[in-house]
C-alpha cells in the first residue's frame, strides 16, 4: 500500500488495531519462550488468532513478529530463523487478512544504545533494517514500531525503514509511564517536537498503563503532535484467577475509555497487553465507522535534548564557547577523544543561563566521524540541554543528526541553491531547525541584495514543504572595526521580523579585535532585540549581555527565559553533574579529617538519598540518575581501595538476573549501578537465565537478597518457577521482584517483594538488610 492511500484512508473513518499476541499465546496453552518461533513450529496458531482479531473487526492485522529482530533471536538460539520466522509471519496474515491491511511488527531490541548501553545506533539501524527488508520483500501494507522508550533507538528504526523504501506507511509508538515520560527521561512532548519532523505517517503511544492512566498522556501528546494518531493501551494490570495470568479490565470498561480516545483525534485505536478479540469487538461496536476528529495542536518551535525541551521564544539564548575554530586547545581535545573540557564548557554555560549550545568542532579536516559520534554522544550523555550544530561538511553533519537523539539547530547553510538544498534535504530526513546566512559566495554589503537573497531562499524552501518557522535567517554581524555599518544588520533584523519570519546572529563577531567588547555588544544587542531579533549565539557569561536580554524582555512583557540552576549543595551538583575528578578531590580533602568509611558511609551515601529523593519527586531523571550513580561508584571504589581487604565491609550481597525467555535487562542494569552506589556489593548474572542456573548461583554466592527482573508478561511466570526452586531446596533467601509486567498482586501471589522502580527496590533492600541485621 503506498502512504497517500493509506493517508487517505485514516481520514476517513477511524481504523482498528487487533489486540495482544504474547498473552493471548499463553491463554491458547503455548509454551515457547519466544512466541515467534510460532511463526515456523505451530503457524496454525498464530493462524488462529489472526482469525479472532478479523472476525472481531481489526482493519489491521499485525504480523507474529515483535520481537523477531537479529538482536532477539541471537538471544534465544534463532537468528538462523531471522528470515523464515518473518516471512512466515507475513504469509500466514496475509493468508487470513481478508480485506484487512497487515503491517509488520517491529519492537525494540531491549537493550540500550550508547551513551547509556553497549549497541551503537549504526547497530541499532542494522538490525531494524535487515528485519524491516524481510517484511517489506514479503508483502506487508506497512510497518509499525511499537513500545520504543528510547528516541534514539527509535530513530535508527525510522531511518532504518526509509532507507529501503520511501513509499511504505509506518506508525511509530512509544511507551510512557504515568507522569508522561519514558523510562530514559523523554517527555511525550520532546517525542512530538522529534517525530513531528520525521518521515512517519502515524505517531502514538502503546502499552505500560490502562486507558485511564494512559488518557491524560495521550491527551498532552495530541496537543503537541502534527501526526495522525495511534492508541494502545494495555487491558488492565495482569492477576491470576485459578491460577490464570488475565488482565483484570473486561472489554466494556476497557472500551468505554476509546471515546474519548476518537474525541481528542486518534485515527488508529487498538489494544496492547492482555487484550482480547473480545475487546476489541467491544471497541468496533462501540466507536463504529466514526470519521477522526479535526484537532488543533500546538504550533510553536522548540529544541530539545531527550530530556529537556526549550521553546525558541520569545528569545532563544545559544551559547558560543564550545567553538573549537577559535580556541586550537580545544580542536586538540577533540581529535583526541578527551571531552572532559567540552562538558565542562557546556555545564558552565547551562548554569550561567543559555537555552542552547552551539558547538562548533573547528577544522573539519582534520576530524573524523569517529570524532564526531563520541562528541555528540558525551554531550548527549553530560549535556542537558539542545544542541546547535555548527557543522560545515555534510557528511560530518549526517553523521551527528544520526547520532543526536532529539531535535537540533543546524548552523548553518549559505543561501545559494545548492547549499540550502542540500540542508534542507538533511532536516527534512533527519528533523530540527536550519539557520541559513543571508549570503551566497560572499557576504553583500548592499541592503537591497541581501534582502533579494532572502527572497530568493524562501522561494527555495517552500519549494521543499518545510516549514517557514523552522528556520532562521541571519542577516550576518560583521566586524565594526574594519568600517562596516551595523545599521544594515538592524534594518534587515527589521524586515525579517516584519515577514513573520526569524533571526538569529553572532553577536561576538561585531566587536571581533576591539576592547570593551561587553558594553559595545550589549548595546548593539538591545538595539536588534528591539527590531525583532529572534535569537543570538552569544557569550553566556557576560553578566551585561544576559542582563540585556532580561531587561528587553521586561520592557516588551514578554515572558523571562533565564533560567540559572543554583543548588547550595556542592557535593551533590559535583555528583549530577559526572565531575569525577571534582568528587575524587572533594574525597580527598575529607580524607584529610575523615576515615574512608566514614566518607563512604556517612556523606556519599547520604548524598545519593538526597539525589533518589530528587528522581523521586521528578526534579531529575534517569540520565541524570545513572551519570550520578556511575560518578559516585568510581569514588567508592577509590575509598575502598584505601581500607584493608580485611575491614572492607558492604552493606549486603544482591544476586540479580533476568529471567528465562526475556532478554530486556535495562531497568535490572539500572537497579544494580545505584545498588553499588549505595555501597552494596552486587553479582549480575545476566539476562535470559534459567531456574536452575539462578539456584546455583544462590547455593555458590550466599546472597543476602535475589533480584528477579520480568519486563514481559509472557515471563512472570519464571519468577514463580525460581520461588518454588528455592523452596525445593530449602533455601529461604528473600526475592524481589520488578519489571513492566509485574504488580504488586502477582508478586503476593508468587510470595516475593514487589518493586516499581530502582529506588523501590533499594528502600526494600535496606529494609531487609537492616531487619536482618537487627
Amino acid at each position: 500500500m503506498k502512504r497517500e492511500e493509506f493517508l487517505s484512508l485514516i481520514k476517513e473513518k477511524v481504523l482498528f488495531l487487533d489486540g495482544a499476541y504474547g498473552t493471548e499465546f499463553i491463554r491458547m496453552g503455548c509454551n515457547e519462550k519466544l512466541f515467534e518461533i510460532l511463526n515456523i513450529v505451530e503457524p496454525f496458531k498464530v493462524e488462529e488468532l489472526h482469525n479472532r482479531y478479523i472476525k472481531a473487526g481489526a482493519d489491521i492485522l499485525l504480523t507474529n513478529t515483535f520481537s523477531a529482530n537479529r538482536f532477539k533471536l541471537e538471544s534465544f538460539g534463532y537468528a538462523n530463523q531471522l528470515e523464515n520466522i518473518n516471512y512466515s509471519a507475513v504469509k500466514i496474515a496475509r493468508k487470513v487478512a481478508s480485506k484487512s491491511l497487515v503491517f509488520g511488527d517491529i519492537g525494540p531490541t531491549g537493550t540500550q544504545i550508547k551513551p547509556y548501553g553497549d549497541l551503537s545506533f549504526f547497530e541499532s539501524y542494522q538490525i531494524f533494517k535487515q528485519q524491516a527488508k524481510i517484511l517489506i520483500d514479503s508483502g506487508v501494507d506497512g510497518i509499525i514500531l511499537e513500545t520504543f522508550s528510547d528516541i534514539k533507538e527509535l530513530k535508527s528504526a525510522i531511518f532504518a525503514i526509509r532507507d529501503i523504501d520511501e513509499d511504505i506507511p509506518i506508525i511509530a509508538q512509544m511507551t510512557f509511564l504515568k507522569d508522561g515520560r519514558t523510562i530514559n527521561g523523554t517527555s511525550v512532548e520532546i517525542f512530538a517536537t522529534v517525530i513531528n519532523d520525521l518521515d512517519i505517517d502515524v505517531a502514538g503511544i502503546n502499552c505500560s498503563l490502562n486507558p485511564q492512566e494512559i488518557l491524560p498522556v495521550f491527551n498532552q501528546f495530541a496537543s503537541y503532535c502534527n501526526k495522525p494518531l495511534s492508541i494502545e493501551p494495555n487491558a488492565g494490570k495482569p492477576i491470576f484467577i485459578d491460577d490464570k495470568l488475565i488482565y483484570d479490565m473486561d472489554p466494556v470498561e476497557f472500551a468505554i475509555y476509546f471515546k474519548n480516545f476518537v474525541d481528542l483525534g486518534a485515527n488508529i485505536v487498538g489494544g496492547c497487553c492482555g487484550t482480547t478479540a473480545e475487546h476489541i469487538k467491544t471497541i468496533v461496536k462501540l466507536i463504529g465507522k466514526k470519521r477522526p476528529k479535526q484537532r488543533e495542536f500546538n504550533n510553536k518551535q522548540y529544541l530539545s535534548s531527550r530530556i529537556e525541551l526549550k521553546n525558541i521564544e520569545p528569545f532563544l539564548i545559544i551559547g558560543e564557547r564550545i567553538n573549537a575554530s577559535s580556541k586550537k586547545w580545544l580542536q586538540r581535545k577533540i581529535e583526541q577523544n578527551d571531552y572532559e573540557k567540552i562538558i565542562e564548557l557546556a555545564r558552565n554555560q547551562t548554569d550561567e543561563g543559555a537555552l542552547c549550545i552551539d558547538v562548533n568542532p573547528g577544522i573539519e579536516k582534520f576530524l573524523t566521524e569517529e570524532n564526531i559520534k563520541n562528541l555528540i554522544i558525551n554531550l548527549d550523555k553530560y549535556c542537558s540541554l539542545p544542541l546547535s550544530l555548527d557543522i560545515q561538511d555534510l557528511n560530518l553533519l549526517e553523521f551527528a543528526l544520526k547520532e543526536y537523539p532529539a531535535r537540533a539547530l543546524i548552523n548553518s547553510s549559505k543561501a545559494d541553491e545548492k547549499s540550502l538544498i542540500d540542508h534542507l534535504n538533511l532536516i527534512k530526513k533527519y528533523g530540527g531547525m536550519l539557520v541559513v546566512l543571508v549570503m551566497k559566495d560572499e557576504v553583500e554589503d548592499s541592503y537591497l541584495k541581501r534582502i533579494k537573497t532572502i527572497k530568493e531562499a524562501t522561494q527555495i524552501i517552500s519549494r521543499f514543504n518545510i516549514d517557514s518557522n523552522r528556520i532562521f535567517f541571519d542577516p550576518l554581524v560583521l566586524p565594526i572595526a574594519i568600517g562596516n555599518d551595523y545599521k544594515i544588520t538592524l534594518k534587515i533584523i527589521e524586515f525579517i521580523s516584519k515577514k513573520n519570519m526569524k533571526s538569529i546572529i553572532g553577536l561576538s563577531n561585531l566587536t571581533f579585535g576591539m576592547p570593551e567588547r561587553e558594553k559595545i555588544n550589549s548595546a548593539f544587542l538591545s538595539l536588534a532585540m528591539e527590531k525583532g531579533l529572534s535569537a543570538a549565539i552569544l557569550d553566556s557569561s557576560n553578566e551585561m549581555t544576559m542582563n540585556i536580554i532580561e531587561a528587553n524582555l521586561i520592557l516588551s512583557k514578554k515572558e523571562s527565559v533565564r533560567t540559572i540552576k543554583k543548588d547550595n549543595d556542592q557535593l551533590i551538583q559535583i555528583i549530577l553533574n559526572g565531575e569525577k575528578d571534582l568528587l575524587i578531590d572533594f574525597v580527598n580533602q575529607k580524607l584529610k579529617e575523615e576515615a574512608p568509611m566514614k566518607i563512604s558511609n556517612d556523606i556519599l551515601s547520604k548524598a545519593m538519598i538526597k539525589i533518589g529523593d530528587l528522581y523521586s519527586e521528578g526534579k531529575i531523571f534517569l540520565p541524570h540518575l545513572i551519570l550520578a550513580s556511575e560518578t559516585v561508584q568510581m569514588a567508592f571504589d577509590y575509598l575502598n581501595s584505601l581500607i584493608e581487604q580485611e575491614k572492607k565491609s558492604f552493606k549486603g550481597k544482591i544476586l540479580l538476573a533476568t529471567v528465562a525467555g526475556d532478554i530486556h535487562d535495562i531497568g535490572k542494569k539500572i537497579v544494580a549501578t545505584i545498588l553499588k552506589s549505595y555501597g552494596f556489593e552486587v553479582i549480575d548474572i545476566g539476562k535470559n537465565v534459567d531456574g536452575k542456573t539462578i539456584l546455583n548461583k544462590v547455593k555458590t554466592e550466599n546472597p543476602d537478597i535475589l533480584g528477579l527482573s520480568a519486563m514481559m508478561t509472557t515471563t512472570l511466570n519464571e519468577i514463580n518457577e525460581v520461588v518454588n526452586l528455592l523452596k525445593e531446596n530449602n533455601l529461604n533467601i528473600p526475592v524481589i521482584a520488578g519489571g513492566a509486567s509485574m504488580n504488586e498482586k502477582i508478586a503476593s501471589k508468587y510470595g516475593v517483594f514487589y518493586a516499581k522502580d530502582p529506588f523501590d527496590a533499594l528502600g526494600i533492600i535496606e529494609k531487609i538488610i537492616n531487619k536482618n541485621k537487627s
